[in-house]
């Protein structure tokens, strides 16, 4: 899979000052309970305070398959307590955020619904918290390939969010850019663009938002720009959002590096190899420094460097890349480390 929609559902932001404050109250709550951080049951804890607390520490750690026990925990003694209310609403919701991450994707919209209906039984106001639900169920349908559904609930979290007190600009541009995936994986091109360009209008109207947002949604509309034959444009929204990316105040070296494949890989098609060579040489330097890039997508990203090479008759230095690719798709450690080919003189010829 390809580092295309960045702005797709698997990298929601999270680390909210709520959240680092749930991190901290859990390591109390370990602490209390004289126990490792996340390595205790849900048997051993007493509380549905504590299961929730511990269900919450467990999921900012990464640690899903406790949170997902937690979670199931808790919500089972809300039930037989008789709570009906918006506490049963967020644990359903919470635990089936965590049924989608581990790919149950089928259990999770089921328990995000049913989440979703206690809340707004509760209270039907706009909030970020019904933002933030219908969101969650928007990449549930997304993982089942449910797109018209995908697409609506998203819109349906736009709504919330932009009839709230004060709408996050930051938050409609991300569930603009969603929809917009998911329209482009319908094939649905024009309602893709006219969410891409919703999406890029907030961002002009909010200069202060953080030109990675912006450097996402150009990425997007590159992609798609693309899927529509129109590669002029796609190639100058992909350098516009490179150029935002690397100007940001703490640039992301992984939205860098998806923008310098796409930008590469486009001019790779269009048999533009020097041009192409030099932007698959700057994403492999990010990579080497460690750059947050599953390791399938560095693969592609080697790969295809590998054949611009041979495409200018490098073929020494394609070999070597070829060999790096083979070694970390069969998950060996990559004999000769760090690898950078420098084709920065090659590109000035």
């Amino acid at each position: 899979m390809r580092l295309d929609l960045l702005y797709s559902y698997c990298i929601a932001r999270e680390g909210t000052v709520g959240s680092k404050g749930m991190l901290w109250l859990g390591w109390l709550l370990c602490a209390t309970l004289s126990l490792p951080i996340c390595s205790f049951s849900a048997a051993s804890v007493r509380s549905t305070d504590q299961l929730l607390l511990a269900a919450e520490n467990a999921r900012l750690s990464g640690h899903y398959a406790e949170a997902g026990e937690f979670y199931t925990a808790a919500i089972r003694d809300l039930e037989a307590a008789g709570v009906t209310g918006a506490r049963l609403g967020r644990s359903l919701v919470e635990l089936g955020n965590i049924r989608e991450v581990q790919g149950h994707c089928d259990l999770a919209a089921g328990l995000i619904l049913r989440g979703i209906r206690i809340l707004e039984a509760a209270d039907g106001r706009p909030s970020f918290e019904l933002t933030e639900a219908w969101q969650k169920l928007g990449r549930a349908y997304d993982c089942l390939r449910q797109y018209s559904k995908a697409a609506q609930a998203l819109g349906r979290a736009f709504q919330f969010e932009r009839s709230a007190p004060a709408p996050r600009p930051n938050k409609l541009v991300e569930l603009l850019a969603s929809q917009g995936g998911v329209y482009q994986s319908q094939r649905k091109f024009a309602e893709a663009e006219r969410a891409f360009e919703h999406a890029q209008s907030i961002l002009d109207r909010n200069p202060r938002i953080d030109p990675t947002e912006a450097a996402l949604v150009l990425n997007n509309l590159g992609t798609l720009y693309r899927a529509m034959g129109r590669n002029a444009q796609s190639q100058a929204a992909f350098r516009r959002g490179l150029a935002l990316a690397e100007a940001a105040a703490a640039p992301d070296s992984g939205v860098e590096v998806s923008l310098l494949d796409n930008l590469a890989s486009l001019g790779l098609a269009r048999k533009q190899y020097r041009e192409a060579s030099a932007s698959f040489e700057r994403a492999l330097r990010l990579l080497d420094r460690g750059a947050p890039v599953p390791p399938v997508a560095v693969v592609q990203i080697v790969q295809d460097y590998a054949k611009c090479l041979r495409k200018l008759g490098q073929r020494d230095p394609a070999k070597t890349l070829e060999a790096r690719a083979a070694a970390l798709s069969s998950g060996q450690p990559d004999a000769a480390g760090p690898l950078v080919v420098d084709a920065t003189e090659l590109a000035k010829k």
